[in-house]
């Protein structure tokens, strides 16, 4: 940071030296004259410029350490709110009517018979319409979860508009969204007996590991190359779709029964675990005839997930990977196990690797079917259904998300990661550009000021 600071204000001191010296080259009106020289380099060198090296440098390293990350719940709630509509409310399908008339000044100056300028202002009446809302009313559709509020739709018209005009004789134009959207009524439905669905939701955390250019602490694979070149490596998935479903059961080589009902498995799965352990589980069911190395392959596929090539949102540090391979596609021949941070629930990895031989290849047997009980608008209460995985992640070697800071004694932090990042080259260009321009501004009021009129003032 000192030496960017340094190439800062070098930067702003000749860009003022230019400034100054053109235009007394020039013999210009404008001027920097040496004591407003003098009193602007010390503004800029012990005050501005190291300010905005400092904002900047903690905004690059901010930057650099943000990642995305998987936040797990449940629905609790549909809701439907009522806007009732008047004249001039807010309600947003309305259409001018009611035309009134307010007063507005203008200038009309105007040029006497001896040709002096004369001053007037006059005021003329002008036409304004109000504002009337087609409908009686308009509704709001929000679906409320233990993450967030989903707008499913805003400002609709009720069903049956034209049975609820606001004035008789104006009709509804039919391209207006009306009624109850089919996506909040399933909800309700649902919720109605007591079958919530679960959610997931993209938030920002820090990951000092995956942000460090040096640390010894990523995982590296020389196979990965190996790997995607035969078409083994499904590409990570982070895309959020339908509001807050997401796909991750990854299928390579193998057809699926039913990929529908694995990945609802898995979201259900999912929502338990963020909610109870705030983990995030991706499954890959690989044909074990085609990939002969089950630790060489689980161990390139974490690296390849945690590479750049995602960028943001590469494997977060509260994911669990976990690979099965299948030769029959009935049962599980291996098992293979991690997670996002490279310490933490070495035992559990293990007990996956080994109790997950043998199960049947099927979501209920692998995932269960977990389900939640709506106890308010942010909590539900979680029950479980001991399938293999649910006995695992919850038994004796329970999951437990690493935290990058230290959390006390015997724990492990990572903040010492921080000390070897810097700004990009690019960043540093900005930061650079940024006390550039910041320089351009102090001698700009330099030359400004130097306007005699200003200057005797």
């Amino acid at each position: 940071m000192f030496l960017l600071g340094i190439a800062g204000i070098f930067v702003v001191l000749v860009s003022g030296v230019a400034v100054k010296y053109f235009f007394q080259w020039r013999k210009s009106v404008y001027e920097i004259d040496n004591k407003e020289f003098l009193y602007a380099a010390l503004a800029l060198c012990f005050a501005a410029v190291p300010l905005v090296t400092f904002v900047g440098y903690k905004v690059a390293i901010n930057n650099q350490i943000t990642y995305h990350e998987n936040w797990n719940g449940w629905e609790t709630r549909a809701e439907k709110y009522v806007t009732i509509c008047t004249r001039d409310g807010s309600c947003r399908h309305c259409y001018d009517c009611d035309p009134y008339y307010v007063d507005e000044s203008y200038d009309c100056s105007y040029t006497d018979s001896k040709g002096k300028r004369v001053s007037k202002t006059c005021t003329r009446k002008v036409k304004k319409y109000h504002s009337c809302p087609y409908t009686t009313e308009e509704w709001t559709f929000v679906v409320k979860t233990t993450l967030d509020d989903y707008t499913i739709a805003s400002h609709n018209l009720p069903t049956n508009p034209e049975n609820w005009r606001w004035r008789a004789f104006k009709s509804v134009p039919d391209y207006i969204s009306s009624g109850v959207p089919q996506r909040w009524q399933e909800v309700k439905d649902r919720l109605a007996v007591g079958k919530p669905d679960a959610v997931v939701e993209r938030h920002d955390y820090d990951n000092y590991i995956l942000a460090s250019h040096t640390t010894i602490m990523k995982k590296y694979s020389e196979s990965v190359a190996k790997y995607k070149t035969a078409n083994l490596f499904p590409a990570f998935n982070s895309q959020v779709h339908n509001l807050y479903y997401m796909n991750r059961v990854y299928f390579v080589g193998v057809t699926p029964a039913s990929d529908p009902q694995w990945q609802d498995a898995m979201m259900r799965f999912n929502g338990a675990l963020g909610m109870s352990l705030q983990g995030d589980l991706h499954l890959v069911v690989v044909d074990a005839n085609k990939v002969t190395d089950p630790d060489n392959y689980h161990q390139a596929l974490v690296a390849y997930w945690l590479s750049p090539e995602f960028g943001k949102d590469a494997l977060s540090k509260n994911g669990i990977v976990v690979v099965l391979g299948t030769k029959d596609g009935k049962t599980v021949d291996w098992a293979r196990a991690s997670t996002g941070m490279p310490l933490g629930n070495e035992n559990l990895m293990v007990q996956i690797g080994s109790d997950m031989k043998g199960v049947n290849l099927t979501p209920q047997d692998v995932l269960g079917y977990p389900t939640a009980t709506v106890t308010g608008d942010r909590s539900v209460s979680l029950s479980l259904t001991q399938s293999a995985m649910e006995k695992l992640l919850w038994g004796p070697n329970k999951f437990e998300r690493v935290h990058m800071k230290s959390q006390g004694k015997g724990s492990a932090g990572f903040e010492y990661l921080l000390k070897e990042l810097e700004p990009t080259g690019s960043q540093k260009i900005w930061i650079l550009v940024c006390g550039f321009l910041v320089g351009c501004i102090a001698w700009g009021i330099c030359l400004v000021a130097g306007v005699p009129r200003y200057r005797s003032r």
